[in-house]
Formats: C-alpha cells, sequence, structure tokens
C-alpha cells in the first residue's frame, strides 16, 4: 500500500490513519514471516483483524486471532505477533487514549517475566457470531463486555442494512470513531452528507453534531468506538 511505511521489523508495515488526543489508529499490514517481538503499550489496545490470521503471543499464553476478532490488550501487558499462515494478514491497532507526540508506539520486552502484568487481563470478541442487540436497520455485537482500564472505550461491532433514510442528529460527550470495513456508509458531520467507502476512519469530536445511515442496499459493517474526550481546559501553571 501506497502510504504504508515500515514499522522497523521484517515484513510489518503501518499506516497511520488517525490520531486526535483520544486516540491513535494504525493499519498493520503483517505479511507471512512476519514477526515483531513482544513489547508493551502505555495505553490501552484493541487489536482489530480485518483478513488473514496470525499467532498472537499474550504473555505467556497465545492465541490463534482470526478475521472478525477483536482482543483487547490492556495497557502495559506483554504482546507480539507471529504470521506464519502463508498470506498476508491485515489489522487495525486502535490505541486509547492516543500515543502522545514523541513517545514511542511500542517498548520491545525480552520475555513475559520482564514486566509486571496489570490488574486488567486480555479478552478476545467476535463480530461472527449471533448479535447481542438487533433494532430497526441495526446488528449490534458488543465488543467490550469486560473492564478496559481507566480511561474505558467502548467498542461495538455494527451491520447496516439498507436503504434507509437520515435518523436524528446526535451528539455525545464522548470523542466518536467509526471504522467503516466493509460497503458504504453516509455520514453528515456538521457538513452537508458524503459517502464515506469502507476501508476509512471517521473521527467525530465531543459535541460535535452528527448523523450516519446506509443510503445503499447493499449491508454496510463498522466499528463504533466512543473514546474519552481529553481534558476540556488545561491549567497554565503547576499544581500546588
Amino acid at each position: 500500500m501506497a502510504d504504508a511505511v515500515d514499522a522497523g521489523y521484517p515484513g510489518y508495515q503501518i499506516v497511520i490513519a488517525a490520531s486526535p488526543e483520544s486516540v491513535t489508529v494504525l493499519a498493520g499490514f503483517l505479511g507471512n514471516g512476519g514477526h515483531p517481538p513482544l513489547h508493551t503499550h502505555d495505553v490501552d489496545l484493541f487489536f482489530v483483524v480485518l483478513e488473514g490470521n496470525t499467532t498472537l503471543r499474550l504473555g505467556r499464553e497465545s492465541h490463534h486471532a482470526q478475521a472478525g476478532e477483536v482482543i483487547y490488550i490492556p495497557k502495559g501487558f506483554p504482546h507480539g505477533s507471529d504470521n506464519q499462515s502463508g498470506a498476508p494478514e491485515r489489522h487495525l491497532e486502535i490505541l486509547v487514549p492516543a500515543v502522545p507526540p514523541g513517545t514511542p508506539f511500542l517498548r520491545p520486552v525480552q520475555s513475559a517475566d520482564e514486566v509486571q502484568a496489570p490488574a486488567a487481563t486480555p479478552h478476545v470478541n467476535s463480530s461472527s457470531g449471533p448479535p447481542s442487540e438487533v433494532s430497526g436497520h441495526e446488528n449490534r455485537w458488543a465488543i467490550t463486555a469486560g473492564p478496559t482500564g481507566s480511561r474505558a472505550a467502548r467498542l461495538t461491532a455494527v451491520e447496516r442494512t439498507g436503504p434507509e433514510g437520515p435518523g436524528a442528529v446526535v451528539s455525545q460527550d464522548d470523542d466518536r470513531l467509526i471504522v467503516v470495513t466493509q460497503g458504504k456508509l453516509t455520514a453528515e458531520v456538521s457538513a452537508p452528507p458524503h459517502a464515506v467507502q469502507g476501508e476509512a476512519v471517521i473521527v467525530i469530536p465531543a459535541g460535535v453534531p452528527h448523523r450516519i445511515w446506509n443510503a445503499s442496499c447493499m449491508p454496510v459493517r463498522y466499528l463504533d468506538a466512543d473514546v474519552p474526550a481529553p481534558e476540556s481546559n488545561a491549567k497554565l501553571a503547576p499544581a500546588r
């Protein structure tokens, strides 16, 4: 892919898809034989498999991650991946909150014993089974059924059938992240509506009026993430 850059490890490339203050989204491309080392992040991670499969190392355990799965990996938990499937693997890495400028995206470790594991533990969810909620044109799968650390994010997989008309305009206290993975979603975000073709990311800051709908005859699938907005103000003087 033209926008991809080497991540510093053989067979592994990334695209920085979005990085507001509340979240960083990376698109990852792991070729066959790609083997990023065991590492940790300073923020929570949602690892979303889009295509193919890979073996995720999660501490001392491993998980065969497949398309349609979302793996939550808490801040500070050692993990890595190893693609020996014979085919490329593509995924998203949603880091909450955003990785601050000037800080590393990851910190390599030699073994899982080198770091103290956090209280939260990884968990795996999938949007391939029966939906957890059905309403009108929407099928929804709750991805973050378990705890996600101190800056909790809520992540839902959505399939929307159409055609449907625009719904009511909404706004919310959290930032909203829409990751279109399949089909075409129509979005109106304080501007005339436009069609967003998968695969693409829509970032909607807290408080901004918006609405989304499926104006086409084909289903559209997307991830709908609510992530805590940054503090609305900052002090100029240090705390006393």
